[in-house]
């Protein structure tokens, strides 16, 4: 029993002896030696922190630097260059027209004016600027007829080819080409109204099959009857072997490095952050009362003929490329718009020396005047239209406006 209790003892004065021992190593040479890598981690990591800190800071500096020195891109910046005299008429003009929305100068190749008048959302007090998008309406069917010359250029479609090879169920198919729908001479009338339902281009393509009519009395006639680019949104979908939209995004905006916040469909309008709400005008009185929304079967119901917004400047350089032979060259361009005598042909109305479009949709408007070499413009956007009934009248006036107006100074092309 004692020989048990001694080593009980003994073992037990061997584990303190131990213990003190292994305390006194971690303590006295461990611990201190462990708490110095520590620290010497903390201010390695420190140091790494102000290192990535001042790299971070100096990158900033020079990006902020690089973008001092980058140019102003033309067309998304406030330009007014009118004389005073010059600019009192134009607001008086604007005044007269209860004007809501951007307006776009262009002479000579040089942006003359471009300024934004009005809220783009009144209820958010945000006022619409150069940037702000709207929708083109029927200014759109220019785009359309571009991509169909394009198509003709490739030799996948011709002028001449009957739209029996398309459509051939369509009256009188075989007599009717491209080219009377391309100028609004098929014949072809289509009255009913837009869908209630969201349907797909196919759909949009057979809904108008099904519901158009034939008139003899008017095949060869100029009748404006938008059926004629719904059915030519078909056949490049047809011939292309893409979507409308998919074609004219990498055929006309792409080429053009066009954003969604530049140039799009409607149905991406409402995710921009430059939108402008539409409001109902009322006769003598400029008010923001009454809030007039589109709904998508509507938006998917103009296949080719007014579903498209852009900014007043994506506009001009997308017209200005089209005339400038950037899509196809300037006499395909001549042969898609065969007219001079103020006719519409190829998706505008062209008089000699200059095309003018206008376009109506869901209280938006756009009056489009450009010169035959593409270097002067009036566009006019707004997303309250007032007057649109005197497009005609009022395209002139601002165009002669833009070619004659007195400048304060000597400018420098854009």
């Amino acid at each position: 029993m004692k020989r048990i209790t001694a080593f009980l003892i003994g073992l037990l004065v061997g584990a303190v002896i131990v213990g003190g021992a292994g305390a006194a190593t971690y303590y006295g040479y461990v611990r201190p030696r462990h708490l110095a890598e520590v620290k010497r981690e903390e201010e390695r990591a420190e140091a790494d922190r102000n290192s990535l800190a001042l790299r971070v800071s100096d990158l900033t500096k020079d990006l902020q630097a690089a973008d001092k020195k980058l140019p102003v891109q033309p067309g998304q910046t406030s330009v007014n260059r009118l004389s005073d005299t010059a600019e009192a008429q134009l607001q008086k003009k604007l005044q007269a027209e209860q004007f809501v929305g951007t307006l776009l100068l262009v002479r000579n190749g040089t942006i003359i004016y471009n300024q934004g008048i009005g809220y783009a959302d009144a209820a958010k007090k945000r006022v619409n600027t150069v940037n702000s998008i709207y929708q083109i309406g029927s200014t759109q069917k220019s785009l359309t007829a571009i991509a169909i010359a394009q198509l003709i250029q490739a030799g996948k479609v011709h002028y001449e080819d009957n739209i029996h090879e398309y459509y051939s169920q369509i009256p009188a198919s075989h007599n009717i080409t491209i080219r009377e729908m391309l100028d609004m001479r098929s014949g072809l009338i289509y009255t009913l109204g837009a869908p209630k339902q969201v349907l797909t281009d196919d759909q949009v393509i057979q809904r108008n099959l099904d519901n158009l009519v034939y008139d003899a009395a008017f095949h060869g006639k100029q009748n404006y009857q938008a059926v004629n680019f719904v059915l030519l949104a078909g056949i490049i979908e047809k011939v292309s072997g893409q979507s409308y939209e998919q074609y004219i995004t990498q055929h006309l905006f792409q080429p053009l490095q066009l954003t969604n916040a530049q140039a799009g469909f409607a149905w991406n309008f409402a995710k921009q952050s430059n939108r402008t709400v539409s409001y109902v005008a009322k006769d003598g009185l400029g008010t923001y009362d009454k809030i007039i929304t589109e709904n998508l079967a509507d938006m998917r119901g103009e296949l080719g003929t007014g579903n498209i917004y852009t900014t007043p400047y994506a506009l001009y350089r997308l017209e200005r490329a089209i005339i400038q032979g950037k899509y196809v060259p300037t006499d395909a361009v001549d042969a898609l718009r065969d007219t001079t005598d103020g006719q519409y042909g190829g998706g505008v109305y062209n008089f000699p020396g200059y095309v003018y479009s206008h376009g109506v949709k869901n209280y938006q408007e756009l009056v489009f005047t450009m010169s035959d070499d593409g270097n002067t413009a009036a566009i006019l956007m707004t997303n309250r239209a007032y007057a649109y009934n005197e497009a005609v009248p009022r395209s002139k006036w601002f165009y002669h406006f833009a070619q004659t107006a007195e400048l304060a100074t000597e400018v420098t092309k854009s």
